[in-house]
């Protein structure tokens, strides 16, 4: 069951007219905000972002911690204020075992719970359960996670949290960035037509957490917590 301290974490953020999510974390006890670099493509730095609260769209002013190089599809955001409780929730992937079952948050097509003032008038994400199918550091650094799941778009940007065998604390291992998908052809009858459509794999794409650390450490920015 996924505790409070991880869906407390958990927000829907608006770029232009699309929609993603995004999470808290907190590194030297101050607050960042992680998602993925392609959410906020085409931002600039010093434009209002949007996140859901209250059942509206509000502006928030983010400052741009950082992005990852490359294929590492994610990006640390600083806002002017404390977004989210200091509930416990370490963002490392230590720990965790290949084949366990792990969970990721998101809005999947705009989509969320509401529970009102339980989760302070924030949208509820939704929860998905995965297994790790498989981590790998590439040559140049990139920690990969590949996960045996179904993604939605919207889950883009979210957490992938898991629990330790025998331990009952959540971390944060990585975050979601896509799933891989292959072009199948359509048939009509037993003959080809000159169309395909795209087959979601089931293989969910994410980038290691320790990314988004390693950015927050280069410019540590954040917003200071107060227990």
């Amino acid at each position: 069951m996924i505790t409070t301290n991880v869906y407390h974490r958990v927000f829907q953020l608006a770029v232009g007219d699309s929609t993603g999510t995004c999470f808290t974390v907190d590194i030297e006890s101050k607050q960042y905000l992680v998602t993925a670099r392609h959410l906020i493509h085409g931002w600039e730095p010093g434009q209002t972002l949007r996140i859901f609260h209250d059942n509206q769209w509000k502006e928030i002013g983010l400052s741009l911690v950082g992005r990852c190089e490359g294929q590492i599809d994610i990006a640390v955001l600083a806002a002017p204020m404390q977004l989210s409780p200091a509930l416990p929730l370490p963002a490392t992937a230590g720990g965790i075992v290949w084949g366990q079952d792990v969970y990721f948050l998101g809005f999947p097509y705009g989509w969320y719970g509401d529970i009102g003032e339980m989760n302070r008038n924030f949208p509820m994400p939704f929860v998905k359960k995965a297994i790790l199918s498989c981590t790998y550091m590439a040559d140049d650094g990139v920690q990969h996670f590949f996960l045996d799941g179904h993604n939605n778009p919207g889950f883009s940007g979210g957490p992938v949290v898991f629990k330790e065998p025998s331990k009952n604390e959540f971390k944060v291992a990585s975050v979601i960035s896509g799933y891989r998908y292959t072009n199948e052809p359509i048939f009509y009858g037993e003959e080809a037509v000159p169309l395909a459509y795209r087959y979601n794999t089931g293989i969910i794409v994410s980038y290691g957490i320790k990314h988004a650390v390693d950015l927050i450490n280069k410019n540590p920015i954040g917003v200071p917590i107060k227990a």
